[in-house]
Formats: structure tokens, sequence, C-alpha cells
């Protein structure tokens, strides 16, 4: 993992690099994202009673001022290319995105199967074909330029603005993830159990920040991502999610605990599929 991990993190080295510069860059995506966007969004929630579409709309265009931000400190502050959050090179693995993106969509699947299973009355069914075909041609534009954002910012211009300062790659994922758990405490649904959802948090970014590191590149971060918000926001949501959609099915609350230990097994299973079968095949050769 360590030459693909060092090869991804120092791609933070292209450009004007000095740590303070990074710093600043945080402050602007910050000043973009919750300044401009958060509460311009608030502000209008105030005002107008959102439904679901609107209210959607409006939380992901205050992730476009944070990737605005993110591009004004590439450009600005460090003076070099955005793609250098994604990968060597100026060429993106669409296919990655999209292997990474299949198989977390059937591992999602997967975990709302098994819970209705569990629990058969834990979700209702809440399509409504008026609402859902508009919503989901929306969701399926706008979610993927949430999800990239939060990728680009997080496990792109964090963790290569760490590795500036740490050169042990663990620390740099560990802490990545450590400060993406913390936007995401202010949501709604911790109140269905606050210990056990940072814990979920915490352990999707790291899932994230780890695959990228193993990877050498974004794109199976940015596949798993988009594909975990999709399921989500059009397959299986709940009452109390920060986001209000129009999905297939709603449960009545949010098992902190299943979701905790879903995500678990999920994520040892991602990892074994992408990085962990081909060791084993060469290991049996060998034997």
């Amino acid at each position: 993992m360590r030459a693909e991990a060092e090869r991804y993190l120092d791609l933070g080295r292209q450009g004007k690099n000095q740590w303070w510069r990074y710093l600043a860059g945080v402050a602007i995506i910050a000043v973009f994202w919750i300044g401009l966007g958060v509460l311009s969004y608030a502000l209008l929630a105030g005002i107008h009673d959102f439904g679901p579409l609107a209210d959607y709309v409006a939380v992901n265009l205050s992730i476009v001022m944070m990737l605005a931000g993110l591009a004004l400190a590439m450009r600005v502050l460090h003076r070099r290319p955005m793609m250098s959050l994604i990968a060597p090179g100026n060429v993106i693995a669409w296919r990655r995105i999209a292997h990474g993106a299949t198989l977390w969509v059937a591992l999602a699947v997967v975990s709302v199967a098994v819970e209705h299973v569990l629990y058969p009355d834990r979700y209702q069914v809440t399509f409504d074909a008026g609402r859902f075909f508009i919503f989901a041609a929306v969701a399926l534009v706008l979610t993927p330029i949430q999800t990239t954002t939060e990728e680009l910012v997080f496990r792109g211009y964090i963790m290569q603005g760490l590795a500036t300062v740490v050169r042990r790659p663990a620390a740099v994922a560990v802490a990545s993830a450590a400060i993406f758990t913390v936007p995401h405490l202010f949501n709604p649904e911790m109140q269905y159990g606050p210990l056990l959802l940072a814990a979920s948090y915490f352990t999707i970014g790291l899932l994230l920040a780890v695959v990228t590191l193993r990877d050498g590149r974004l794109e199976l971060a940015i596949g798993v991502h988009a594909a975990n918000n999709l399921v989500l926001v059009l397959v299986a949501n709940y009452e109390g999610s920060v986001l209000m959609t129009e999905s297939i099915l709603t449960a009545r609350e949010l098992d902190a605990a299943y979701a905790f230990v879903a995500l678990v097994i999920g994520a040892a299973v991602f990892y074994w599929w992408f990085f962990g079968r081909n060791r084993a095949a060469a290991n049996g050769t060998r034997g």
C-alpha cells in the first residue's frame, strides 16, 4: 500500500504547497460552504416550507459553494490543477468509479433486504411514481456532484494537505476520517444513537481514505460515496434523515446498531473484493 499511498499523497506537493496555504484553503472552503451555502439554505428554509425536491436542491447548492471554494483555493493558493486531487496524470478511470459504485450498491441493497427480513415492520413503501421519477432525475444529477465534491475535499485536498506535515499514510487516513466525521455530528439523525452513528461516519470515512491510498487514486471512493447516497435517497431512507427525499422505502426510524454492523461488514467485503482476492489467490498459487 505504501508506494501507491505515497504516489497519491505526493500530488499535494505540486504547485505552491506550504502548510499555511492548506490552512488558508480549508478556511476558504469553509467560508464558501458554511457562510455562503449552509447559511443561505437556513435563511431560505426559514422563509419557505420546502418539499423534498426543493429541499434537496437547496442542500446540494451549498455543496456547489463548497466546490467553488475548493476551485478557488486550488487556483489561487496552490496554482495546480483540480485533477491532481484525483490521480496522477490527466485521465479519470471511469471504470474504476463504476466498479466501486456497482459493488457498493449491491452491498447496500443486500443490507436493506436483510434488515427487512429481520424487522419486517420497519420499512413502509412510500413510492409515488408521479413524484419519484422527477426527484430521481434531479438526484441522479446532483448527488454525484455532491459526493464527488466531498471526496475532492476530504479524501483529496485534506489528505494531501495533511501529508505535507504527516508522512505516515495510516495517520493521514485516520485524521481525515476524524475530520470527515465532525460536520456529520450535526445531522438530525444523531438523535438515534450519537456514539454508534459517529462511529459509522468515522468508519465510512476511514474506508474511503484507505481505498484511496491503497489504490493510489480517488475514483473508487468517488464511486462508493455516490452509490451510498443514491441508495439512501432513492431506495431506502428513514424518517428524520438530513435529506428529505422521495425514496421507494422509508423506515420509521434509523437503527444505529444495525447500520453500524452492516457498514463494518460491507466495508470489509468491499476491501477484500478489490484488494484481498488477488493476494489470496497469489498466496494459494505459491502454496
